[in-house]
């Protein structure tokens, strides 16, 4: 029978941090690479080093991609690359990447369903048609070996039900002219519920948040025996923890 996880927003979520804290859980860091590997061969490195975040021991995670280097980083330290450098792919373009990988058939599913979702919220904000939508950050091998990352993650800790936390936002702007959560974001957000922070800063990315409505389920901890625990950091220090939790355990026999 397999596990339940809970995915704890303590101070943000994105594809990076959500990768690094299964990696910190005990998801085999060569079995994912490995796995990753066969979505995009090469062009790529994996770099992990242990942080503090005020206090707590977390795992930064960064897709580093030579030539692609003149890049930013966003507040919660997902990538932000110079657009100009990229034409984007439409969702079709991604799928196929996802479809002809090594990845097995539920992680293709659950990796095109995580895309095909971003789309949609894309499409609704943008105005338009979700298959033709032209992603540019999250259309990135980053962005797309962050979303396969977790598909990998939870099958190779064999968790079987996810549930999260609300997701935290700040004020100001995200990304220089939009509102904080991004559109895009909020959309995805639908249904779950939210927490704001006293942060001028974008806690949650458009792919973090894709991932998690996808995956999981809003709500409490599920009652569970733990057994694992995993941080992942993302790059900037707030005034909480920037920090997205992973609790790992079996479903207690306790209703």
């Amino acid at each position: 029978m397999g596990k339940v996880a809970y995915v704890d927003m303590i101070g943000g979520a994105a594809g990076d941090m959500l990768m690094a804290a299964w990696v910190d859980a005990g998801a085999d860091v060569r079995e994912l690479e490995r796995a990753l590997r066969s979505v995009v061969a090469d062009g790529w490195e994996l770099v992990i080093e242990r942080v503090d975040r005020s206090g707590i021991s977390a795992l930064h995670l960064d897709l580093v991609i030579p030539g692609e280097d003149d890049h930013a980083h966003g507040p919660d330290g997902e990538h932000v690359h110079a657009a100009h450098h990229h034409h984007g792919h439409r969702l079709r373009d991604i799928l196929a990447i996802v479809e002809r990988s090594g990845l097995s058939a539920r992680q293709i599913e659950r990796a095109s369903a995580i895309y095909g979702r971003l789309a949609a919220a894309e499409a609704r904000v943008q105005g338009g048609d979700a298959n033709e939508m032209v992603f540019h950050q999250v259309g990135q091998i980053d962005a797309i070996l962050d979303v396969a990352g977790t598909c990998v993650a939870l099958d190779l800790l064999d968790i079987e039900e996810v549930r999260c936390s609300a997701f935290p936002f700040g004020h100001g702007l995200g990304g220089g002219i939009h509102p904080n959560p991004g559109p895009a974001s909020l959309d995805l957000m639908r249904g779950f519920p939210l927490r704001a922070l006293d942060i001028e800063a974008q806690l949650v990315t458009v792919t973090g948040a894709a991932i998690i409505t996808t995956l999981a389920q809003p709500g409490p901890a599920l009652d569970m025996t733990l057994e694992r625990v995993g941080y992942g950091a993302g790059r900037k220090t707030f005034a909480v923890p920037n920090v997205v939790r992973v609790m790992i355990g079996e479903r207690s026999a306790l209703e």
